[in-house]
């Protein structure tokens, strides 16, 4: 790298923030991780979210870090890296799509690369650690996109200034969770460029400004225009429907909706979760935080966007969730179990023992939490009679999910067993027969 060394076998991610991150993967024994500074100087934009971009200053001096993650044996390799903006939202760098996919990206034998891109991380940074980060300093928000841009292009070149060094990366995609998602999706409808795909996650319908500024940006909102490379973005139910509390409004997705399309230079997938929530558990929050499984359904999708950018296989359109109410925060039509109707083909909505809702209560940060209602004993018994009938009903559905491409089959035996232990759990209520 232009500057600093690799300080291997040294873990560079801060203690846990949040409840967001229960079940962060761990690092397998054959996985590297490395940190690395990155210096260089970035223009500055300006323009709409999605383009295009005029620039507005250069010569703005950087240091920023990187962190990687990688298989130490070249024959394990698969090519392919995924470059991830952290997420700032709790003050600190956080790597939110690695939560959900780090698990499959070991098992692929696929690189991972962190990258710290906003103002306040520079001081975040220095606080944990003044010595070995005191040379950083980011010094804009505004200088997000060329670190995006720089980063991919090293890493996509490779040779003596790539993180990833001597690893011959075929493949490089930007992708993002939350926040991130929001820098990824922007990134793409407004540069256009360096990525073999882009993979934003759970954005709602938010854009960041070009011009971002030091403080909390006020987004834009619009569709994913035509990018070049393959998009695949995946909203949960939570995000679809957005969310109000009091003066503020967060836009759902569906109010940028668009049609997914297979045309050259406009290949796009949408997938809406149903059931799903930004954030499954939240501290404070009403009620049982939701055991929705969305990390099983982003690795599927993020796995559909490899699939297409490499083996040209386009991955299975789904409907999107129905609306009762269609607007700028919208709401999702349920069934007589008060499941959102519609949406990627789910068995957990599909063959039903719990209502889940995208949104709890009481505060704003509740609006991304989800909760989970067990249906009682009584319309369990009704709808399937008993718990093996349920659990071949579940196993059916899930089996047709992976066909399709909705799930994987890597996940099926995780997914099924901790449904299982929920059904017997459900059905073992209070007047049910032993």
């Amino acid at each position: 790298m232009p500057v600093g060394a690799g300080v291997a076998e040294t873990s560079a991610v801060p203690p846990r923030s949040s409840d967001f991150d229960d079940d962060a993967p761990e690092l397998a024994a054959d996985y590297g991780e490395a940190e690395y500074m990155l210096a260089g100087t970035a223009c500055t934009y300006a323009g709409p979210a999605t383009g295009p971009a005029t620039v507005v200053g250069d010569g703005h001096a950087y240091v920023t870090r990187v962190l990687v993650r990688y298989p130490k044996e070249l024959s394990r390799f698969s090519g392919r890296a995924v470059v991830e903006p952290f997420n700032t939202t709790y003050g600190v760098d956080r790597d939110a799509l690695w939560l959900h996919v780090g698990d499959m990206l070991q098992t692929e034998g696929d690189a991972w690369v962190g990258i710290s891109v906003r103002a306040w991380s520079s001081e975040q940074l220095k606080r944990r650690d003044p010595t070995r980060y005191g040379d950083i300093d980011i010094g804009s928000n505004d200088l997000v996109w060329d670190l995006l841009h720089t980063i991919g292009t090293l890493v996509k070149q490779g040779g003596e200034h790539s993180p990833l060094g001597h690893l011959p990366v075929r493949h490089v995609y930007l992708g993002g969770y939350s926040q991130s998602a929001v820098d990824t999706a922007t990134f793409a409808a407004a540069f256009r460029t360096v990525y073999d795909g882009f993979f934003p996650a759970s954005h709602a319908a938010s854009l960041t400004p070009l011009t971002v500024g030091e403080g909390l940006p006020r987004f834009e909102y619009a569709p994913m225009p035509a990018v070049g490379a393959p998009v695949v973005e995946i909203q949960p139910q939570s995000d679809v429907d957005g969310f109000s509390f009091e003066d503020f409004v967060n836009p759902g997705s569906a109010s940028v909706r668009r049609e997914d399309s297979d045309e050259v230079g406009d290949r796009f997938r949408l997938y809406e979760i149903a059931g799903a929530p930004h954030a499954a558990k939240i501290v404070g929050c009403d009620g049982n935080g939701s055991s929705f499984p969305m990390s099983a359904f982003v690795r599927a999708a993020l796995r559909n966007l490899f699939r297409w950018a490499e083996d040209d296989i386009a991955p299975p359109k789904a409907p999107r969730i129905a609306l009762s109410v269609d607007d700028v925060v919208a709401e999702a039509a349920v069934d007589r179990f008060g499941n959102a109707i519609g949406g990627v083909p789910s068995p957990f909505l599909d063959v039903p023992i719990a209502r889940y809702e995208a949104h709890s209560t009481p505060g704003p940060l509740c609006k991304l939490a989800g909760r989970e209602v067990a249906l009682p004993y009584e319309v369990l018994s009704g709808r399937y009679g008993g718990v093996e009938t349920y659990l071949a009903e579940f196993t059916i559905s899930l089996d047709a999910a992976i066909d399709a491409g909705f799930l994987l089959a890597d996940d099926r035996a995780a997914l099924l067993e901790a449904q299982t232990a929920k059904a017997h759990a459900a059905f073992a209520q209070i007047g049910a027969p032993a």
